[in-house]
């Protein structure tokens, strides 16, 4: 995991303008114009409902935050904040520390975005090209005009009114389904696409247009999932039902009931195309369905997505020419390459992006061919059919697979994906994690890829889809004994997609599957099945994936919540650092990390982890603690001193000038006055415990720190050649201390004449070696041994001459050839011999074994003589 560096900066702490950002006592003032009544929602008891769905309150453009507190949008710049309380801090000698809203200079370094909201804000999201800001809550969604950021940097007195749109002023209310996710859509053009999914399983896609108002008020595009997962054909009605239509009841659409979903990429180019143009589902009961492809009217891919398509259409139409395929997959071949088709005759419209440094983007129209709604691909199976285990799941996290760099260097070896596809897993990564806190682990080994329904009712019934999710492992982060009450939250990594961090009541624990996903991937390529069970199971086995809690929510300190964990936001900006920012109880909660390096550290088995001696333990440095914050009960404004004011009746004020009397109003009157202090002194027990508590263990620890600093104390005088016992004689530490340094010095003095020995031993050893190859040769030797070679050259046959022998026959000037040439005469003469005497030519075998056989020297020499 990254290094943590420090918790919440002193420019988030109490009492920096950042600090009171997060507070729902900052905007209060009537110069600013805020409205008190819009915290009935959070800590009134006005509203009782519970929330239900994802906390998102936090939203970023840049190192710009948007944050909900009171029901109202505040916004701020973490560099502004970070470089006026800094500046601040040099000059807090000669001016006081900025407090409340203004910076150093007296300029409000935090604006109020007013925009009518009646029911509590639950998510904030920040379009891809940053002009939009969704705001959802439980029911209804609104998309407002984000003003640019020098204007809001100007530091106006009054609240800044938002422009905006509310989207579906018929669909999404508080009479229709509840709202499971608002999602921006990868390949929205300029970042102008939302996507809406209901708890009923609705999904509408909004192309917005601000001079276009009706593109607020109707969708581009809506589908039921509940009839789609029964469609048989593209000819049956998929759009959802009115407002006031009854809904039939279906046995297939139980257990249709959305919790979360999210696209399965980015639109990165070293993405699967099919990757962002995939909508992932999660059901309430554990169920995971995929809608692929889900694209607006006018959508912008990036560069690699069509070509890709492409190349694995025809490399698929030509596979399929020589092995035929089954009636659905030929199906799903043919419906593909004629929406390719449709893609690649079409003549893509440039524009510019959505600032003037942006780069142009190619802008595509919907093929027609096949249409708009796709075939809904699922469920896929975790477990095993005669399991009866069921995950209540809160969200869903999906890490799209890596392209296929294989196809792409056919196309174009000079492709860019050749340094930045390197690493990552061919396999897309699905994440789930339940409102108990187990994340799982799966994988989806086969891919999704765009599917879509006959064009007219088949004949025969289409075949069950037989997807399944491969489970790796699962993590647990909860320990509850109120899991309905939670609702835990993923959030993606700034530096690596397959790092995410999770977000619940107890705390914000980070995750990284770097461990085992190269193990991982290199299994995958490879085509050899021999022994993949074996390395399956070691990686399974092995440390895992690294889970780590970067921040704790302690119960006690957070008794009394003004609400519930908003979902940590993490990015990297180059004055800020590597930076993760939550908030809960209205104050800020922040961890800077370190900036992970290009290569994750090994982690080593449990059963090889090195277990430190009591030497090296006790030299050891306790983990980074985040500073002391107090709680907002031990600062905040009491409610008795207000009690009187804001509780009592004019008419009652009159009892509390005249003496008690036994009645009805004085019990009313006391009842109350009882609620509040036994309220506010429980709160002030709680933090005071905390206090007393966290002081008892900084002394603990301090006396602890006290005996290791002893204990190194008396190592070195150890060292020193004392015991280090007693040292009440007069004189005695003086004394012992000269006799200590000087057997400190002589042991030193050894340890340079042992040195010294060995490396005369060495050089003498060097000298010997040395002389063992006797003197060098003269040149006269050196000729002589030139000579030598020469002439054994010349008496065997060499290695190379070996295969040669055929074409240079006739040659004989060598002597090795004229000895050779005269075996083989020798072996002719004899097979003639016996052929006169009627015997068979002995073998190879038997000529080199008969020895009694002898050739006449006189035939010998007249031979050599010619």
């Amino acid at each position: 995991m990254p290094k943590i560096i420090s918790y919440t900066p002193s420019w988030l702490s109490r009492p920096s303008p950042g600090f009171h950002l997060f507070s729902p006592h900052i905007s209060t003032d009537s110069k600013r114009g805020t409205d008190r009544g819009s915290n009935q929602f959070i800590n009134g008891s006005k509203d009782k409902r519970t929330r239900v769905g994802h906390v998102k309150t936090i939203a970023r453009r840049g190192s710009e935050i948007f944050v909900v507190v009171d029901n109202e949008i505040r916004w701020s710049d973490l560099r502004m904040l970070k470089r006026d309380w800094e500046q601040a801090e040099k000059e807090c000698s000669s001016k006081r520390k900025p407090t409340g809203v203004e910076a150093a200079n007296g300029t409000p370094v935090t604006e109020v975005l007013k925009y009518p909201v009646g029911e509590p804000i639950q998510q904030l999201s920040v379009s891809p090209n940053g002009s939009f800001l969704a705001i959802s809550t439980s029911h209804t969604v609104h998309v407002a005009l984000l003003p640019d950021s020098s204007h809001l940097r100007k530091g106006q007195s009054d609240p800044i009114k938002l422009k905006g749109n509310n989207i579906g002023p018929t669909t999404h209310v508080l009479s229709q389904s509840r709202l499971a996710r608002a999602l921006w859509h990868p390949f929205g053009v300029s970042g102008t696409c939302l996507v809406t999914i209901t708890a009923e399983a609705v999904v509408r896609v909004w192309e917005l247009d601000r001079d276009n108002r009706w593109s607020f008020d109707s969708p581009s595009l809506a589908i039921d999932l509940k009839k789609l997962v029964l469609g048989t054909s593209e000819e049956d009605n998929f759009t959802p039902e009115k407002m006031g239509r009854n809904k039939g009841f279906s046995s297939d659409a139980v257990g249709m009931e959305v919790v979360s979903a999210c696209f399965g990429g980015t639109g990165s180019e070293t993405e699967a195309a099919w990757s962002a143009m995939t909508l992932w589902i999660g059901m309430q009961g554990g169920d995971v369905y995929a809608l692929c492809p889900l694209l607006p009217t006018k959508w912008a891919p990036s560069e690699n997505v069509i070509p890709s398509l492409s190349i694995a259409a025809v490399s698929r139409a030509g596979l399929q020419e020589e092995v035929p395929a089954d009636l659905e997959e030929s199906r799903r071949q043919r419906d593909q390459y004629q929406w390719l088709s449709d893609i690649d005759n079409q003549e893509a419209k440039v524009i510019q992006g959505p600032s003037v440094v942006s780069e142009r983007v190619a802008v595509y129209s919907r093929p027609l061919h096949p249409g708009p709604i796709p075939r809904l691909q699922g469920p896929f199976q975790i477990f095993p059919e005669d399991s009866e285990q069921d995950l209540e799941l809160s969200d869903l996290y999906v890490i799209a697979a890596k392209s296929d760099r294989e196809l792409m260097d056919e196309e174009n070896s000079d492709s860019e994906l050749e340094t930045l596809n390197e690493e990552g897993l061919s396999a897309t990564v699905i994440c789930l994690i339940t409102k108990r806190g187990s994340v799982h682990v799966c994988f989806d080994l086969d891919g999704v890829e765009g599917e879509w329904l006959p064009q007219e009712k088949p004949s025969h019934p289409l075949s069950p889809q037989d997807s399944s999710l491969v489970p790796f492992e699962i993590l647990e982060t909860l320990h509850l004994n109120h899991p309905d009450e939670e609702w835990p939250t993923f959030t993606p990594d700034a530096h690596s997609p397959h790092s995410f961090f999770v977000t619940h009541s107890q705390g914000v624990y980070f995750f990284s599957m770097d461990p085992w996903l190269n193990s991982l991937e290199n299994e995958l390529q490879n085509t050899s099945i021999a022994g993949s069970t074996f390395r399956i199971n070691v990686l399974k086995n092995g440390p895992g994936t690294l889970r780590e809690r970067l921040l704790g929510f302690e119960q006690e300190r957070h008794y009394n919540r003004l609400g519930p964990v908003t979902a940590c936001v993490v990015f990297q900006d180059s004055d800020i650092g590597y930076f993760m920012l939550t908030s809960i109880d209205g104050q800020p909660q922040a961890v800077i990390l370190d900036k992970p390096g290009a290569e994750c550290p090994e982690v080593l088995p449990l059963e090889e982890e090195y277990e430190y001696g009591p030497e090296q333990s006790d030299l050891n440095i306790r983990p980074l603690r985040s500073a002391y914050e107090p709680p907002a009960s031990l600062w905040k404004e009491l409610s008795l001193p207000t009690f009187v004011n804001k509780q009592v009746q004019p008419r009652h004020k009159l009892l509390l000038k005249e003496e008690i009397r036994l009645s009805a109003a004085t019990l009313g009157l006391m009842t109350k006055a009882h609620r509040t202090v036994s309220e506010e002194t429980h709160q002030l027990g709680v933090a005071t415990a905390d206090l007393f508590r966290r002081c008892a263990r900084l002394q603990e620890e301090l006396r602890e720190q006290i005996d290791r600093v002893n204990d190194a104390a008396y190592r070195i005088e150890g060292l020193l050649g004392k015991n280090a016992d007693d040292y009440r004689v007069e004189g005695e530490k003086e004394k012992r201390r000269e006799k200590g340094k000087a057997g400190l010095l002589k042991r030193f003095e050894d340890a340079k004449e042992k040195q010294k020995e060995l490396v005369e031993r060495y050089e003498k050893l060097r000298g010997q070696v040395a002389t063992f190859g006797g003197n060098s040769l003269c040149e006269k030797e050196e000729q002589w041994m030139t000579e030598i070679y020469q002439t054994r050259d010349s008496l065997f046959q060499p290695e190379t001459a070996k295969n040669d022998e055929d074409s240079n026959r006739e040659e004989y000037s060598e002597p090795w050839k004229r000895f050779d040439e005269a075996k083989r005469l020798a072996r002719d003469l004899v097979s003639r011999a016996l052929d006169v005497r009627g015997e068979s030519p002995p073998s190879d075998e038997t000529e080199d074994s008969d020895r009694s056989f002898r050739v006449p020297s006189g035939l010998r020499k007249a031979k050599v003589a010619q």
